[in-house]
């Protein structure tokens, strides 16, 4: 006889702004879904169940999200329930599934909002934005032990680039650095041409922007034309590790900084549970293939939330929420991704970003020192 089937049920946006980190997110949970169905299931109180993913689109938009969220617990009955990509999207995902007492795998959202609303069923996966890029003003000081001053620049909404541009200014204060330049734009009456001359013009040792992907492929493009170059010391750009933005800039990428969640060269070889590294790469390589993506760490994220869940269940025995919360909240291991370990409000604690340079055509880790497999270029 036949086991029933497990399904995972995601809201992904396979349309709108977020969509090829939505596509990437669908086919990181189905790479997941492929790895426990090859191994006979998903173990469940030692009885093996296949596992099917359901997925909806949300467009984009954290009303899309609210709404997929709501159709996924009410209509398909999902036993699994993971966020969207997008701190916005996941929050409005996260108190939909809080209105029907459901826990949510939370792979993509870096916001600690949601966090901070005391829902207590979210369960994060990924480092906070507050986290991405506090280790830049140590990095800058000891490529150049006079390095103090620090230049930001950032979309004018969402809570993330508010959060991340807080985190490095906090950091860099600490230090000594002083602010030369802060700036906040409008999406719809940025001039990048102008900013890009602004922060030539002050030629920062640090400077830290923060927007939409397009938006930062924009200022990238701006700060890559401007001729005489300027001497910044580090120029960090949150887009710089994905695809789009290589793509976008060609040689130009060169010398830009960037955080990233996962990275194959900051993988954990043999981790305490799921496939090794290269195990696991190999099965992105293989879904991106199939989907026509390249491999990103909305894939990687996604993947490792699917792993989370299904060591929790092996914990709790039982897909019931409550029993994969507490077991959440109790473990401390290591997946490919990194290390996973939250606090009481579900917050991820456990890893540290990783920060990449672009060179020559591809990407090298320059931080932390443990996993660096190249040095800083100095200056940028």
């Amino acid at each position: 006889m036949s086991t029933p089937t497990i399904t995972a049920g995601l809201s992904a946006s396979l349309t709108g702004q977020f969509a090829t980190q939505g596509r990437q997110a669908l086919a990181g949970l189905r790479a997941w879904a492929g790895y426990v169905n090859d191994r006979g299931g998903l173990d469940v109180g030692g009885v093996a169940h296949p596992v099917a993913i359901v997925h909806l689109d949300d467009g984009s938009l954290a009303d899309g999200a609210g709404r997929a969220t709501e159709r996924l617990i009410a209509e398909h009955g999902v036993d699994l329930l993971f966020g969207p990509y997008s701190a916005g999207l996941t929050t409005a995902a996260a108190g939909a599934a809080a209105a029907h007492g459901k826990l949510l795998w939370n792979h993509g959202g870096a916001g600690d909002a949601v966090y901070a609303l005391g829902l207590g069923n979210v369960i994060g996966i990924l480092t906070t934005a507050d986290r991405y890029l506090v280790d830049l003003p140590l990095l800058a000081r000891q490529a150049n032990p006079e390095a103090n001053t620090l230049a930001i620049v950032r979309i004018d909404t969402g809570a993330f680039a508010r959060m991340v541009a807080r985190g490095v200014a906090t950091a860099a204060h600490r230090l000594g650095f002083t602010t030369a330049l802060e700036l906040r734009y409008r999406p719809t009456q940025a001039n990048f041409g102008e900013i890009a001359r602004a922060i030539g013009q002050r030629e920062p040792d640090l400077l830290v922007a923060v927007g939409r992907i397009r938006h930062d492929i924009a200022l990238a493009q701006a700060l890559a034309g401007l001729q005489p170059r300027p001497r910044i010391g580090i120029a960090a750009v949150v887009a710089t590790p994905i695809a789009e933005f290589a793509d976008a800039l060609g040689d130009a990428a060169d010398g830009f900084i960037g955080p990233s969640q996962w990275e194959p060269a900051v993988s954990v070889a043999q981790p305490d549970f799921g496939p090794a590294a290269d195990a696991a790469l190999a099965r992105l390589q293989d879904e991106a293939s199939a989907s026509g993506l390249a491999v990103d760490y909305p894939m990687a994220q996604a993947f490792a939330a699917g792993l989370v869940a299904e060591r929790c269940i092996r914990e709790a025995a039982t897909l019931d929420d409550g029993a994969l919360r507490a077991a959440a909240g109790a473990l401390d291991f290591t997946t490919f991704y990194g290390r996973f370990r939250i606090d009481e409000t579900g917050r991820q604690v456990g890893r540290s970003i990783a920060l990449i340079q672009r060179k020559q055509g591809g990407k090298v880790a320059i931080w932390p020192p443990e996993v660096a497999d190249g040095e800083l270029q100095w200056p940028f």
